[in-house]
């Protein structure tokens, strides 16, 4: 026999869900017609303003068609998601804002619905054939293209929208907010109700956990207060299953605490680094500006130049320190996620290499890239792996000496693709090799180096671990190194 307590709340969920149900459905209802209603309104005004501002638009696709989409494009600039075309009275499609496509000769729009439409009331939505998805059904706001008093086409306008729930216009959201307050006023009116009831039931064993609770937040988290200040746990009841909920909940607390205080050491330890990092070039650009600003006339022209010079290298080293902190945070903020494709690798690092060439020639270092034919596509992320191809081809040309030679190999693994990047610099000592990939670190010869900010390998790492892969290092001193990244096929 189920019990009182059962029985509430079986009640209480199977009416609130009956009662969601049925208000949400119509809410849904209400709101979507509404969209619809919002979205075809904002085309049909958009196209009425195209025309008021451009009375000879057909004479304009006329004088020069070949170009006409390029205007078509220029209408849509604020508003992305909007399709703009150019009708004639047999349901050609003569032009689009879209991209330069080769339409079917054979193909037609329908234009009876749009002529059905318009001869009754103008501000109901007219469905009829998609011009750029031939087959399909669109929404679409058409108003005709007079010229001379006489129809000499349409121009269509038809809304790319996103669907309801993602891009909701905020008086929808509002409206909605609305509807959904009234709900939940109804429901909490109702569950209080309901809830009066059990208090009764319920009272004595929830002060128990109440007292218990209450020591936890006077005294702190300790594992001698989770131990012991919670009711008996061998109760097998509804207490007893809350028990040791809060039990298991105060324990992931402290887990989570105790994370926070990690995290929170290494903020600090990174705000120190960027602090001391900063302060160096930026403490070198003050001292150099202030020379030029105090003994400027006293300075030779070669002395200035030689000084304008230092004050531009600093500056250019605090803009990508600060760009490296950005994009690091934006990697590691919990929110961001790789957004993979399929990729030829291959191709992707011959274009970074390439777009490396003229750095190479200029420091005297040989730049290749090889890799096999038939390498099968890889999920990844193209942005970020460019990125982190890009740091590993700047850190190698950056040690890489003169007459030496920087290669980019990508070869297939068992489940996955290896990128590599290997010089023949000066190598990593070995006491150095385990925290290449750390934030901040820079070995001895990095130091020297002005472009150097201790936080490009970290960003390579991070680019692996977000798509499930990792970076490493193979170097022996006064032989090279050798970088890479391991990416699975599917990320």
């Amino acid at each position: 026999m189920k019990s009182l307590r059962t029985r509430v709340l079986l009640l209480i969920v199977g009416f609130g869900l009956l009662m969601a149900t049925m208000l949400a459905t119509i809410m849904y209802a209400s709101v979507r017609e509404y969209y619809n209603d919002w979205i075809y309104d904002k085309s049909s005004s958009f196209a009425e303003r195209i025309l008021e501002a451009h009375p000879n638009l057909w004479r304009d696709y006329e004088s020069d068609p070949a170009s006409f989409g390029q205007q078509l494009r220029q209408y849509t600039l604020y508003s992305p998601n909007t399709g703009l075309y150019l009708i004639d009275q047999h349901g050609r499609v003569l032009a689009s804002a879209g991209e330069s496509r080769q339409f079917w000769s054979e193909f037609r729009v329908d234009l009876e619905p749009v002529r059905e439409a318009l001869g009754g009331d103008p501000r109901q939505p007219v469905h009829t054939t998609d011009p750029d998805r031939q087959g399909n059904v669109c929404m679409v706001a058409a108003r005709p293209v007079v010229q001379d008093g006489r129809t000499m086409g349409w121009l269509f306008v038809v809304p790319r929208q996103a669907s309801l729930g993602e891009q909701m216009p905020e008086m929808l959201r509002s409206y909605a907010i609305r509807t959904t307050a009234k709900v939940a006023l109804m429901t909490i009116a109702i569950g209080v109700l309901l809830t009066i009831a059990m208090i009764a039931l319920l009272t004595r064993p929830l002060t128990a956990l109440t007292r218990a609770t209450e020591q936890v937040r006077r005294a702190g988290f300790c594992d001698e207060l989770c131990e012991s200040s919670f009711p008996d746990l061998d109760r097998d009841d509804e207490i007893g299953r809350l028990s040791r909920t809060f039990r298991d909940a105060f324990e992931r607390l402290k887990l989570e605490t105790e994370r926070v205080q990690t995290t929170d050491a290494r903020r600090r330890e990174m705000v120190a680094s960027v602090s001391h990092d900063l302060r160096t070039p930026l403490t070198a650009l003050i001292g150099q500006l202030e020379t030029i600003r105090l003994k400027g006339e006293a300075l030779s022209d070669p002395a200035r130049r030689e000084m304008l010079e230092r004050a531009l290298q600093n500056a250019q080293h605090l803009r990508r320190l600060t760009e490296a902190l950005a994009e690091l945070a934006r990697l590691d903020n919990p929110d961001f996620k790789a957004q993979p494709e399929p990729i030829a690798i291959g191709e992707l690092a011959d274009d970074v290499v390439q777009r490396f060439a003229a750095s190479a020639q200029g420091a005297g270092v040989t730049l290749s890239v090889d890799y096999p034919d038939g390498l099968p596509l890889t999920r990844v992320d193209a942005a970020l792996v460019e990125r982190a191809l890009s740091n590993l081809l700047d850190n190698a040309l950056r040690v890489t000496p003169a007459g030496g030679r920087v290669t980019v190999k990508v070869r297939p693994e068992k489940a996955g693709v290896r990128v590599e990047v290997v010089d023949t610099g000066p190598g990593v000592l070995p006491e150095d090799q385990p925290k290449v990939f750390d934030r901040f670190f820079q070995t001895s010869r990095a130091r020297d180096q002005r472009g150097a900010s201790g936080l490009g390998l970290a960003i390579v790492k991070r680019v692996a671990e977000l798509h499930g892969g990792q970076a490493g290092l193979r170097s022996e001193p006064g032989r090279g190194s050798t970088f890479f990244i391991e990416l699975p096929l599917s990320a």
